[in-house]
């Protein structure tokens, strides 16, 4: 064919079996479909890759918007971690600070911790230097305190404090305050072992220990029903209840400290203290020339032991230089009153001693002092894990 001569085009219009047409157009069609279920293949794949992008941004997306929250309740411990939903809050409790957290409560929902800040105002306890303190027992006790109501709320714990300011508060006026809380507590649960007149009469005569107040000196009249040896019938009363309530416990925090300077670097490290009824009635303990009664034999004298010893425990274990100087006082007990004119499980926890230069150093780190409070509550929370399995009141 000439160079001239112009090429034939294929027939657009021509049908398939043009026979003009050469071998590879006639099977360029069926290469087309090959290319085209490729394609598509391929294009699924896009999609598919793009929904699964999509559907993982949106999980990251939610996860980061706040709509789910993890909590964890321990700090220097065991984590102890939930899932919550961060638009459900707990009711507010009594006794309870004013900010509420933002999560459900937790593992201590249905429980109930009365905490006791040792000593107030005017009475300071210990403190150092021992002639001009810069740093006092009363203060102490209450940070602590402050952060161990706020870490137990947000466990689902109920709350009450016996003093939230610095105001001198009685150790009596505190127990009266307890017995007032152990009173409603059983009232709302319908569980008041007395008749209303009798209730009134109680609260009367709580009201009247508080309105005296007495700190420095306890007379028989501000000391009220708890006066003298033993326990009178109205205290009985009282105590017979709050030893039913083992799903409530009762925690004085205090600092130690020693008189001899030669101690000073000896004596250091937690005490734990706890009622016991033998201990209390020991004849020892009758002062003389207050009323006497006979001695009371109804407080959990096993639980008190057990709880002292995990409170104990749970806090060397996080803090291994406040370990006792002595296992003999490490764990004993005591006939403090805070322990001594109330039935609930309880017990008198001090944290260390003031006197020794290494625990002052501890008592001035506010961050080991909040860590001090984790720890304790850590202790309450496995003490109310390990009676699951015995009868406890509920609300």
């Amino acid at each position: 064919m000439s160079n001239n001569q112009p090429q034939s085009r294929p027939n657009r219009g021509a049908p398939k079996t043009n026979p003009t047409r050469t071998y590879s157009q006639t099977k360029r069609p069926a290469r087309s479909k090959a290319e085209i279920a490729r394609r598509i293949f391929f294009a699924k794949c896009i999609i598919v890759f793009c929904m699964l992008f999509v559907l993982g941004g949106g999980v990251y997306l939610l996860s980061r918007s706040g709509l789910f929250k993890s909590k964890s309740s321990n700090a220097g411990g065991t984590a102890l971690s939930t899932v919550t939903f961060a638009d459900q809050t707990p009711a507010a409790t009594e006794g309870s600070s004013d900010t509420q957290p933002s999560t459900l409560p937790d593992d201590l929902t249905g429980y109930t911790v009365i905490l006791d800040p040792g000593h107030s105002g005017e009475d300071t306890g210990c403190g150092w230097p021992l002639n001009s303190s810069e740093i006092e027992e009363k203060d102490i006790t209450l940070k602590i305190v402050n952060a161990m109501e706020e870490d137990l709320i947000s466990r689902g714990a109920k709350v009450y404090v016996t003093r939230k300011t610095d105001d001198t508060v009685g150790i009596y006026y505190r127990m009266a305050e307890v017995h007032m809380i152990c009173m409603d507590i059983a009232k709302e649960r319908g569980t008041l072992p007395f008749s209303a007149e009798k209730e009134q009469d109680l609260r009367q005569k709580c009201e009247k220990i508080k309105e005296i107040n007495e700190w420095q000196k306890f007379s028989t009249e501000g000391m009220g029903f708890m006066a003298g040896f033993g326990a009178n019938e109205d205290l009985k009363a009282l105590m017979d209840m709050e030893a039913q309530m083992t799903d409530v416990v009762f925690v004085s925090i205090h600092i130690n400290s020693t008189g001899d300077e030669s101690e000073y670097e000896i004596k250091h490290g937690a005490a734990v203290h706890y009622a016991d009824d033998e201990y209390i009635s020991s004849p020892s303990h009758d002062e003389g020339g207050e009323p006497r009664h006979d001695p009371y034999y109804g407080r959990n004298n096993e639980l008190n032991s057990k709880f002292a010893q995990m409170l104990y425990d749970t806090y060397v274990q996080d803090f291994p230089e406040m370990v006792s100087y002595s296992a003999q006082q490490s764990h004993l007990p005591s006939a403090f009153a805070v322990i001594r004119e109330q039935g609930l499980v309880g017990t008198l926890f001090e944290v260390g001693f003031i006197t020794n230069p290494h625990d002052r150093d501890f008592f001035y780190d506010d961050e080991k002092l909040k860590a001090t409070a984790i720890s304790l509550d850590d202790a309450i929370e496995a003490y109310f894990k390990s009676l699951k399995g015995e009868p406890a009141a509920t609300a």
